[in-house]
């Protein structure tokens, strides 16, 4: 099987040249929304990120020996563990659109990637009700065959809540039955186990993470910038968010600081 063309960006001064990756380098996990061209009247420009622009930044990874990781891979890092491949980093997206299964599948498939969707497990095969407040354009969201058609291919199926409702807002009651109940839709469906959360809105606290723990996940992913390291908390993980105008220089450039805003420093 030929590899995937690849666009070529050397960054090996990262890490001094060809030193081997190590857990304290840290691991980045990239945040995606929407692979789709920008449709026209939808006012928030920055979740869409086209097509061919998706397959460039794969082509980077890839030429510069970087490879995705699934969930457990990443956690593992958080506990000291070196995943065995070149430059590990995870892929995810965000809210679960129906753009996903056309037009950045295919791609993490060519690549080899995994990756972990983070579903709306209430809108599945509907389309994205919470956006009311400030989008003019619906968009479909994943449909039933098409979550466990990306599952058995090895996409890592994760919860963005029931209906992407604000955790912080909601009673004890509420907030458990909303984590627990988005979990068992989406392990019904699929068949597999669901342990990784991403918190909608990017909102948290002690009280929604302690929910999630109780609930049966494993790790809870944020919107903070960085990476992650030996001790970062598995409910607290980083991610950098990738948005419709990160050309190659910005993508190199945001993936380049991630690195520097983590607490522990660079190797020289």
């Amino acid at each position: 099987m030929p590899l995937p063309k690849t666009e070529s960006v050397n960054l090996t001064s990262l890490w001094g040249g060809s030193l081997p990756f190590t857990a304290a380098d840290g691991l980045p996990v990239l945040m995606y929304h929407k692979v789709a061209d920008y449709p026209q009247g939808a006012p928030v420009k920055s979740h869409y990120v086209a097509p061919a622009l998706f397959r460039t930044h794969l082509s980077f990874l890839w030429r510069n020996d970087y490879r995705a990781v699934d969930g457990t891979g990443v956690l593992g890092c958080t506990q000291g563990e070196v995943p065995a491949v070149g430059r590990p980093l995870a892929i995810t997206f965000d809210d679960g659109y129906d753009c996903l299964y056309h037009e950045a599948f295919p791609v993490l498939q060519e690549f080899g990637f995994p990756a972990i969707v983070f579903v709306v497990s209430g809108r599945i095969g509907g389309v994205n009700d919470w956006e009311l407040h400030h989008t003019m354009v619906f968009e479909s969201m994943l449909t039933r065959p098409h979550i466990v058609e990306m599952a058995r291919a090895g996409i890592e199926i994760g919860s963005h809540g029931m209906a992407h409702e604000h955790l912080l807002r909601l009673s004890d009651g509420k907030l458990r039955a909303a984590l627990r109940d988005s979990k068992a839709a989406l392990e019904d469906l699929t068949g597999r186990r669901v342990t990784a959360l991403s918190y909608p809105f990017g909102e948290h606290d002690e009280r929604v993470r302690a929910a999630a723990a109780e609930a049966g996940y494993t790790s809870g992913y944020s919107t903070q910038r960085g990476v992650n390291r030996a001790g970062t908390d598995p409910f607290l993980l980083k991610r950098i968010n990738v948005r419709r105008y990160a050309y190659l220089p910005l993508f190199s450039r945001k993936l380049r600081l991630a690195y520097l805003m983590s607490p522990s420093p660079l190797r020289p």
